[in-house]
């Protein structure tokens, strides 16, 4: 039995330093954003620029994967695709817009706006497939009653809040236009109204 227990407790040892050694590589990650010439100052020691949670843990976001497969380099080709993350042309990104409660945001590059595919690529690792969340991450789930009468109808500040970011979420301006960010919002409001 002391053996056992001998071995239990190298066990955790060597995992204890695994988890510190790979969480303590991160940082550096992190650091390589912040000192980066083109951030947004808003994201910041944001975890939830690369991952799905804001520990840092989960999968990686469409940005994270695609940064990982670029062998973590910021390139060009890179920051174009992510404006959002990125200040590109050295000014802060606007684009005209009557309802001020959505602030500023950049006009997207000119590929064709595939909303399905924009909901599986930038929404659904939070949010989940269904709209359900993940509630002890702090991800709201929309698929329920209390959402749908409480949240649905503040159609502008959801509006605000996928182009800008609230909290953990990173917003989407500078990646989509307005219009696709409605688009958007409308296809959430479905979801939650059918999985509800």
């Amino acid at each position: 039995m002391k053996q056992l227990l001998k071995q239990i407790g190298h066990i955790a040892l060597l995992t204890f330093f695994i988890i510190l050694s790979i969480g303590a590589s991160m940082p550096i990650l992190m650091d390589d954003y912040n000192d980066h010439p083109n951030m947004i100052p808003k994201y910041r020691d944001k975890c939830t620029i690369c991952h799905v949670y804001e520990d840092g843990s989960g999968p990686l976001s469409n940005f994270g994967g695609k940064y990982d497969r670029a062998g973590l380099d910021f390139s060009e080709t890179l920051m174009n695709e992510f404006p959002n993350l990125f200040n590109i042309n050295g000014a802060s990104p606007k684009i005209k817009t009557t309802e001020n409660i959505i602030g500023n945001v950049s006009v997207p590059g000119n590929e064709p706006f595939n909303l399905k595919k924009y909901y599986r690529e930038e929404c659904k690792n939070c949010h989940g497939k269904y709209g359900d969340g993940d509630p002890f991450q702090g991800v709201p789930a929309w698929a329920n009653r209390k959402w749908i009468n409480e949240r649905a109808s503040k159609y502008d500040e959801l509006l605000g809040i996928i182009l800008n970011g609230k909290d953990k979420m990173i917003g989407h301006a500078g990646k989509i236009t307005v219009d696709e960010a409605k688009e958007l919002l409308d296809l959430v409001i479905k979801i939650a109204k059918k999985y509800s």
